[in-house]
């Protein structure tokens, strides 16, 4: 037997009575081949060791994704989330990311999201099975049950914190249901507490159960670090303004206004973020896990070297993919012009500070000393967008994005002045594919959690100054400046976590759960780019405005889809 990549369509996931009422053979038969004349049923797969982890392999499929274009069917999703805020624009005409940044999201539409409310609850289904199920696998060790079960709650924690950070509260379903009263299959949505507390039980109850590494032939399954790393972004989230507060941008009436806050404000839900990201930095150095530092090119290792001693956990989730596949194609164009790509706006560039750690000068009219502005900035800039004048690789020695450039240039469909650099490997040319690396944890989010959580809690203290340098000694920027307040503490934090983390499925939660989409050039208004001109032996540049965004309040938490809302058992959020 062996894996099935393609995973079976189903109307809809989370209709329970249609999920629960399937034969063990239709469930099975996602996840095991069927020799002719084999019965596949659930007492088959929990019949060896073996048979129970390719079941388990298949929770991994259906319950983790990367932010990535075009990885798991029918998403909905064509461009990367950057997209879908104020890192980036999308190239292609037709891309989704553009309903949604005019704020056309309804429950028949969300644009984004389509696929994985599906893939979530088959994965938290499969989850629940496979607890019920694997303590009575004949020949499974002690051992292998204990990391199996690991693996599974940190899978179904990680499901519910996507949706939470999406929603709200969600439906809690932490068993297999008793079919015998269809009425026990309308689960109603829980409290927002309830969610959350759900996700932490299960990062705890994973934590205890997982190892701290795996050999690298089993790379890319859950570690205890990971779990840790659950727990730490989850109440990183909860302890947020979105979430912690009595006032969301907009309410539900009586006890529903649970659903999307917690109902009143508490400083120590900061402190509980604090002491899970402290967690993580205390479980690094045993595990062996560490910034990558030493090169002047370790930011850019982190996500071009496979598995290096900075990640937490790697989604793996396909082969070496070529610069004609949709992964390269919705990332990049150089190569194939009809295809979307990813263009970062010049309201992201400028988050990029100086090299001595103040902020560049942009000029609303311009200036004539591009090549030069590019040169002091952060050495992230340099090694996560895609500029004028970059060396990308032998095909393309010298990318050139100013106008009237002779052939080959990489003007097409550029909108912004710039293309995006970070994921896409060096190694990928006209002959050579690629493996696509997402990393869903690393190191170098802990410290910012922390960061940012012991700020919020009590300022900006010496733990939480020595935590970020610590993240800009690696790329060689300064510290903060000594003397900050909390106010002036929480916007270099907001900002150094957009550099950092930028284009890592980060920034536009993070946009949502600080409650700042409504800022100028955030979510809306103004979004500009910047058009290149040779000057002599350097070059110009003017402003300009390619797109103003729209925004509405009830986008902070999205809508759940109407045919969920239709079932009479779900409350819709505010707005919609």
């Amino acid at each position: 037997m062996k894996i099935i990549i393609q995973i079976s369509k189903l109307a809809c996931v989370f209709s329970m009575i249609y999920l629960l009422a399937t034969s063990c053979e239709d469930l099975m038969g996602d996840f095991l081949d069927k020799p002719p004349g084999v019965d596949v049923t659930e007492d088959t797969v929990f019949s060896t060791q073996i048979n129970a982890e390719k079941f388990l392999m298949g929770i991994y499929r259906h319950g983790m994704y990367t932010d990535m274009p075009i990885m798991y069917q029918n998403d909905g999703r064509d461009a990367p989330f950057a997209a879908y805020c104020d890192e980036a624009e999308a190239a292609g005409w037709w891309v989704t990311s553009h309903a949604y940044n005019v704020a056309w999201t309804n429950p028949n539409d969300y644009t984004g999201d389509a696929g994985l409310w599906e893939a979530r609850w088959r994965a938290i289904r499969s989850v629940n099975i496979f607890l019920d199920r694997i303590n009575g696998v004949p020949d499974a060790s002690p051992e292998y049950k204990k990391q199996a079960k690991g693996q599974a709650l940190f899978i179904r924690g990680l499901c519910y914190f996507e949706m939470f950070k999406r929603y709200g509260g969600v439906p809690i379903v932490d068993n297999r249901f008793d079919l015998s009263d269809p009425e026990n299959l309308k689960v109603p949505r829980a409290t927002i507490e309830a969610t959350v507390d759900f996700i932490i039980r299960d990062a705890d109850a994973a934590a205890a159960l997982l190892p701290d590494s795996w050999s690298s032939n089993y790379a890319g399954k859950a570690t205890k670090g990971a779990a840790l790393m659950l727990k730490s972004r989850t109440l990183l989230y909860a302890a947020s303004p979105l979430t912690n507060t009595a006032s969301p941008p907009l309410s539900l009436p009586g006890d529903d206004h649970l659903l999307i806050c917690y109902g009143n404000t508490d400083l120590n839900r900061w402190k509980l973020a604090a002491n899970a990201a402290k967690d993580v930095l205390d479980w690094a150095p045993g595990a062996g896990v560490h910034l990558l530092t030493g090169s002047n090119r370790s930011y850019q290792d982190v996500w071009e070297v496979p598995d290096n001693e900075e990640i937490i956990m790697t989604i793996k989730a396909w082969g070496p993919q070529s610069v004609a596949s949709n992964l390269w194609g919705r990332m990049f164009n150089f190569y194939h012009t009809g295809n979307s790509a990813t263009m970062v706006t010049q309201n992201f560039v400028e988050k990029y500070e100086k090299k001595d750690g103040t902020p560049q000068i942009w000029s609303p009219t311009g200036g004539n000393n591009l090549n030069q502005m590019y040169a002091e900035l952060d050495p992230r800039f340099g090694q996560s967008v895609a500029y004028n004048g970059l060396y990308w690789n032998p095909d393309f020695p010298e990318l050139r994005m100013y106008e009237d450039a002779p052939e080959p240039n990489q003007l097409t469909n550029l909108k912004t002045g710039y293309w995006l650099k970070k994921f896409i490997p060096a190694a990928l040319n006209r002959t050579t594919p690629a493996i696509g690396v997402w990393n869903l944890y690393r190191l170098a989010e802990a410290y910012l959690n922390y960061a940012e959580a012991l700020n919020e809690f009590e300022g900006p203290t010496p733990e939480a100054y020595a935590a970020v340098k610590t993240v800009r000694d690696r790329v060689g920027m300064p510290p903060f400046p000594a003397g900050l307040t909390q106010e002036q503490f929480r916007e270099r934090i907001r900002n150094e976590r957009s550099v950092e983390l930028a284009f890592e499925e980060h920034r536009l939660w993070d946009i949502m759960r600080w409650v700042i989409a409504e800022q100028e050039g955030v979510m809306q208004g103004d979004f500009r780019g910047i058009k290149i001109y040779r000057d002599g032996a350097d070059f110009r540049y003017t402003m300009h405005v390619f797109e103003q965004r729209q925004w509405k309040a009830g986008m902070y938490r999205i809508p759940f889809y109407q045919t969920e809302i239709n079932k009479g058992y779900l409350v819709q959020n505010p707005g919609f």
